[in-house]
């Protein structure tokens, strides 16, 4: 009998080198029998057509080589005719997941089939909307907004991700480049479609949406996220400078696109309204129940969501209570201090170049002390580099306040930090940032999946914003539970303020898309109750309103993985190792929260 999780490791080392999933499951197996062998035989086969259609997915796996070295030159597909290609492939998935007997799967077989049956149910059933979904199944109504769109989505993908070794892949590369103008006016054509549905930016996105499109419309080719950093990366690999001739490409085919993209969304200014949430759009509340099912992965009423981040917030503001008077700060509501602690001059550093250095600094200084401390909590630790470094400015103005983007191959993933106004960061607030974002938060959370290596193709290309944001908040307390603010109580000021922040993102998320809540009444709601400065107040909450329901993943994420532990620690006593813990749901990869809870029960006895 093959060991299953050995076959699958042996089967994707053969896909990512340009040999079919097929015929590699197959020289693994020897011969593939039983429930088991065809689900796997199934899951690659749709891994492997997904990344065919998705080009720019296959530059992220290594997929883009060999026989599929040609995805390389192309980006994806985002026109109607492909959406529709999109729904069927996910029919078709289901169609043939519907064959299989779920009842004759061994445990690590069933547990991928109840993955595959909730991405392609998920992906069946929003597909068949409006707007836009992407990879982490998070659905947006708008295809163009001020955080999504292929002017905002690939410009670090090109630029970053793009693979340039050889001059082959700056072929590609310039391939890719010219493809833009031919992908923005895609999304033009859909924002066109939707728009004919009632499906508009409320003004206020709108505006600034536009204007992230002229500014980078107006850039000097040269400095824009999609062509400086391959200049950098082909003079370094001696392939000469690549500049005029990307910026030649630039000027001809983006350019032009990027007006025409403009000009569309400028038509729709007199019909754009103010109203924030999703409730306003054509069969809205139905839109937004599914993307918060979508996005948290669990059966929950949003009225039951609204109630429990209330309760969330009124918790951790109790405990924040006592650490700010702890810190002397004692007059006021649990806002208001925060706020005051926001001002604090020695937490702030200087509104220029050298204070953004010395965020960044301070994050790497983060990351290199949690380090040292990560064998109390952990047994697997890969040694997977990070970088630190600034949002790109052409996008910050629309972007969240950090994110992390994984590697692509061998390269390091990337913490980002919105650097925009380095007083919105606090140096309190920053080494929980680089926690969540950085070690053990995201990259350890990538690091350690990557390293893992028994996970299919198509387990390692399906994410869940509950579970990945939901990890991250996760181990920010993790990083508490391994003693990092021993020594630096106002950090863990910062600890209980993520927390919060995350609890009042819930609030505001179903204030806002299902209570109906202006976005000024979110925006003041969020700067009372989280401490929140207005202008990252501002820039988040625009952010939930282009994108219903995603903010609620991380604290619904963090909430269960935490439950799902305490049960199984209750159940095994002694015999608890938290390390094992952490190691089963990182090894795991991203699963829906039930799936997660089902799997952890069966390690732990619970069930």
């Amino acid at each position: 009998m093959i060991d299953r999780r050995s076959l699958m490791q042996g089967a994707a080392g053969l896909v990512l080198a340009g040999v079919s999933g097929m015929e590699a499951v197959a020289a693994a197996a020897g011969k593939a029998v039983g429930e088991d062998g065809k689900l796997a035989m199934l899951l690659q086969r749709l891994a492997e057509e997904w990344l065919r259609r998705s080009p720019e997915e296959a530059t992220r796996y290594g997929f883009d080589t060999g026989a599929n070295a040609g995805l390389r030159r192309l980006l994806d597909d985002r026109s109607l005719a492909s959406i529709e290609g999109d729904r069927k492939l996910a029919a078709d998935a289901l169609a043939q997941l519907a064959r299989i007997d779920r009842r004759a799967l061994g445990a690590a077989a069933a547990l991928d089939f109840d993955v595959a049956k909730f991405v392609y149910t998920t992906l069946r059933q929003q597909l068949d909307r409006y707007g836009y979904m992407d990879i982490n199944l998070r659905p947006s109504p708008y295809v163009v907004s001020q955080m999504n769109g292929a002017y905002y989505w690939l410009q670090e993908f090109l630029g970053s991700n793009h693979p340039i070794e050889v001059k082959s892949d700056l072929d590609a590369y310039f391939a890719r480049l010219d493809a833009l103008g031919t992908t923005l006016d895609q999304e033009t054509e859909r924002i066109r479609h939707d728009a004919g549905m009632g499906v508009i930016l409320p003004d206020f996105v709108l505006a600034k949406t536009i204007a992230q499109l002229r500014e980078l419309r107006d850039s000097q080719p040269g400095t824009t996220a999609m062509i400086a950093p391959v200049i950098e990366r082909a003079r370094a690999k001696g392939l000469g400078d690549i500049g005029p001739r990307a910026a030649a490409i630039f000027r001809k085919s983006v350019v032009p696109a990027l007006s025409r993209q403009i000009e569309a969304l400028q038509a729709l200014t007199s019909k754009a309204q103010d109203k924030a949430g999703v409730w306003a759009l054509p069969d809205g509340e139905a839109y937004y129940a599914a993307s918060v099912h979508s996005n948290t992965t669990a059966s929950v009423a949003v009225a039951e969501l609204h109630q429990f981040g209330l309760q969330q917030v009124a918790e951790i503001a109790a405990q924040l209570d006592t650490s700010l008077k702890a810190e002397g700060y004692a007059r006021g509501s649990v806002g208001e201090r925060i706020n005051a602690l926001n001002y604090d001059a020695r937490f702030l550093v200087s509104e220029d170049d050298a204070g953004r250095a010395r965020l960044l600094s301070a994050a790497r200084d983060a990351l290199d002390a949690i380090r040292v401390k990560l064998p109390a909590g952990f047994k697997t630790i890969p040694d997977a580099p990070i970088e630190v470094r600034r949002i790109p400015v052409a996008i910050e103005d629309g972007a969240p306040g950090a994110f992390y983007s994984e590697g692509v191959g061998d390269q390091p993933g990337t913490f980002s930090l919105n650097l925009k106004t380095p007083s919105d960061l606090p140096l309190w607030r920053l080494p929980t940032l680089a926690y969540h974002e950085g070690i053990p938060g995201h990259h350890f959370q990538a690091a350690v999946l990557k390293a893992a290596g028994e996970l299919s193709l198509f387990r390692r290309l399906v994410r869940f914003s509950a579970y990945t944001e939901g990890w991250a908040l996760y181990a920010e307390r993790v990083a508490d539970e391994l003693g990092i603010y021993q020594e630096n109580p106002v950090g863990r000021i910062g600890l209980l303020q993520s927390e919060l922040f995350r609890a009042a993102r819930i609030v505001v998320d179903t204030g806002i898309h299902y209570k109906r809540w202006t976005r000024d009444q979110a925006t003041q709601w969020m700067i009372d109750n989280a401490g929140e400065q207005a202008g990252a107040a501002q820039r988040e909450i625009d952010r939930y309103c282009v994108y219903p329901g995603q903010a609620c993943s991380f604290m619904v994420g963090a909430a269960e993985i935490r439950a799902v532990r305490e049960a199984a620690r209750r159940k095994m006593g002694a015999r608890f190792d938290v390390r094992e813990f952490h190691d089963l749901v990182l090894r795991s990869g991203p699963v829906p929260m039930d799936v997660l809870k089902s799997a952890v029960g069966q390690w732990s006895g619970v069930v």
